[in-house]
């Protein structure tokens, strides 16, 4: 599971990590109005970029998390089923997954997630991020979805999760896929639909690349949003 996440980057530090990349294949469109907000407490129907490849160009957009698959027949409808993640061994097989996962893949730039683990009867919040890296790509599928209406539409994303790493299953049994660098291109390639060729790259990511903080128990409402949320606690 992967409820929570942050972004504490700026625009010029998305635009470092992807865009100063020289070996892409795809031109790079950047969006007039890109700029990066910092979010210390993402929940779920919130938007932010997320990058991808689309008619031939690979550019930021701003998404909805949660997805909202094309048989929905509301925001609302779609909501219900909670489709913020989708299992990496359920992708192939899940209707509202599987279509996504071939066609519509994207990379959910963060600086980390928050993950809670269980203590008895109390359940302790901890920010997860990269040891050496300030951003991580966690492996995303998208959807382009309109109300048939309304003409209401709404751009969405799901991320994808795999079972914990030795280092995460301490704290949960679930975590997001993050991806390595070097596999970034593969993954947003549209002409790369292959399951075959897809599935390996859905694994949990090696245990050294993370480290962990206990932080405050304010990340447990959306409401609160500041710095003071990601503040670690001893």
């Amino acid at each position: 599971m992967c409820g929570r996440d942050y972004t504490t980057y700026t625009d010029e530090e998305l635009e470092m990590r992807y865009y100063n990349k020289r070996e892409w294949r795809w031109p790079i469109e950047i969006p007039k109005d890109f700029k990066i907000q910092a979010k210390y407490n993402i929940c779920p129907t919130q938007k932010i970029q997320v990058l991808l490849v689309q008619e031939g160009k690979m550019t930021f957009q701003e998404m909805r998390w949660g997805l909202v698959p094309s048989w929905a027949k509301t925001v609302k409808d779609a909501d219900k089923y909670s489709m913020i993640n989708a299992k990496a061994e359920e992708i192939t097989e899940k209707q509202s997954y599987k279509i996504a996962f071939q066609k519509r893949r994207c990379i959910v730039p963060v600086s980390g997630f928050y993950e809670w683990q269980r203590m008895g009867d109390k359940k302790k919040p901890f920010a997860i991020q990269l040891v050496d890296k300030t951003i991580m790509s966690l492996a995303g599928i998208w959807e382009h979805w309109t109300s048939q209406e309304t003409g209401e539409v709404v751009d969405s994303y799901a991320i994808i999760t795999t079972a914990s790493n030795t280092f995460m299953e301490k704290i949960h049994t679930r975590m997001p896929v993050i991806l390595d660098q070097k596999d970034e291109e593969a993954w947003l390639d549209p002409e790369n639909f292959e399951p075959k060729n897809l599935m390996p790259f859905l694994k949990p990511c090696p245990s050294e690349w993370l480290e962990a903080f206990e932080v405050s128990t304010l990340v447990n409402s959306p409401k609160n949003d500041g710095p003071e949320v990601l503040r670690a606690t001893f």
